[in-house]
């Protein structure tokens, strides 16, 4: 997997901006920091909503 695969997202966590990179497996949609990953099926929603919704998470988890 090269790094062209994955694409450059930011959200906002409690008044932080953090930055992360995502990308899309078949349904499934991953999201990786400097501090760690996570993945999840998209289940209707789009992938770029997703990827945002994951990277907040991982900042709430002190993985952004």
């Amino acid at each position: 997997m090269s790094s062209a695969d994955w694409t450059q997202i930011t959200a906002e966590c409690d008044g932080t901006i953090f930055e992360g990179f995502y990308r899309q497996a078949g349904d499934t949609v991953i999201v990786k920091t400097p501090l760690g990953s996570k993945a999840a099926q998209t289940r209707g929603l789009t992938p770029i909503y997703l990827a945002k919704m994951i990277l907040r998470a991982l900042a709430r988890e002190g993985m952004a």
